[in-house]
Formats: structure tokens, sequence, C-alpha cells
């Protein structure tokens, strides 16, 4: 009898300890909502940019794509896109399973008197982006929430970035702003294949 009883005990205790296992997994299991996409400006001149933003999924990761954009690093939460030439362009966004899809109607415009270009770009964490500002008055000056910038008073200017997502460079000239957006991804990593160890083909004698 004692030995049926250590058993019923034993029994208990793995179903207690089960279950707490099965509950700690579900508090630390990722939260995923709804995930849905919008753009700043659904209408936007040829080499204008349009900012989406992605909510929901699970709130970290999120894949950007749509034509002219073969990426498959962008993982923020915002993305920039320019096109140059006129129509309708759906951008899609991806996260933890789900997709949502937003689109931009690029209609032609003529130039601004102060223009940053380009008015979108990719580049690789480390990597440096290149911008160039025409119109005003031909004095510039270029700022970013994201960098320390001293003495950047020329018609071009060239950043690196320590983290990836959206940047924005902001130019200023005869009191008129234009701004360029910055996509800094995650530098791809090509997967490596092992090689197998060398074997002898035959057999000594």
């Amino acid at each position: 009898m004692k030995t049926h009883k250590t058993y019923a005990a034993l029994s208990i205790m793995t179903g207690i300890a089960f279950m707490a296992l099965s509950l700690g997994a579900t508090g630390f299991a990722q939260t995923v909502t709804p995930l849905t996409c919008s753009v700043s400006s659904s209408t936007v001149g040829t080499n204008q940019a349009a900012v989406f933003t992605a909510v929901g999924g699970d709130g970290t990761n999120y894949t950007w794509s749509g034509q002219g954009l073969n990426i498959n690093n962008a993982t923020g939460n915002q993305f920039s896109v320019s096109y140059p030439n006129t129509g309708t362009y759906p951008i899609t966004v991806t996260s933890a399973g789900q997709s949502a899809t937003c689109n931009m109607t690029v209609v032609a415009v003529t130039g601004g008197s102060l223009v940053c270009s380009p008015a979108t770009q990719n580049v690789t964490l480390g990597q440096v982006a290149s911008v160039s500002a025409s119109g005003g008055n031909g004095s510039y000056t270029w700022s970013s929430p994201d960098l320390t910038i001293t003495n950047a008073n020329s018609s071009g200017f060239s950043a690196n970035y320590a983290s990836t997502g959206l940047k924005t460079l902001t130019v200023s000239s005869n009191g008129a702003t234009a701004t360029c957006n910055i996509n800094v991804l995650a530098a791809s990593v090509t997967p490596v294949t092992p090689s197998l160890p060398a074997t002898g083909g035959g057999y000594g004698h």
C-alpha cells in the first residue's frame, strides 16, 4: 500500500509540474496581433518618397516587398519607397505569418524649388549613403535626428549608420526644406554549406 501511495503522489506532482511548465510557456509566448499597413501619402510624384508603416504582427520582425524591391532583409516596421515612373504600386509587408498591402500611386509632377535626391535609397548596415541637394539659393544645411552633424553646409552629404531602420536626412535652403529617406538594412548572410570530409576510394592490399 505504501508503494501505491508513493506512485500516486509522484503522479500528482508530475501533473502539477507539467501544468506549471505549460503555463510558463504560454506566458512567454510572443504576442501576435492583426497586421495592418498604412502609407504617409497614397499619391506621390515621380521620384518622391512615401513612407509605409506596419502595425501588428509580432511587433518586431517585418519583411517588405513590392515591384522593383528585391529585398529580403528589411525588418523594420517602417519602409520608404520611391519610383521614377508613374503608375500604381502595391507594397506588401509580412509578419508572423500574416500579410498586409498598401498601394501608392505615382503621378507626374514638375520639380520643386528645393530637391533632395535620391528621395529614397537602400543601404546595408555600415554602408555609406550619399545624398545631394539642388535648387534653393545654393546654400544648404543638413540635419538628421539620427546623426550629429557639424558644419554640414555643402550641396552633398554622406553618412553611415550604426543601426537598422528608416533614417531621414533633411536639407534646408532659403527657408525651404526637402527630405531624403534612407532604408538601413541588415547585411545579407549567405548560407555556408559544410563540406564533407575526404574519404579514400580504394582499399589497400
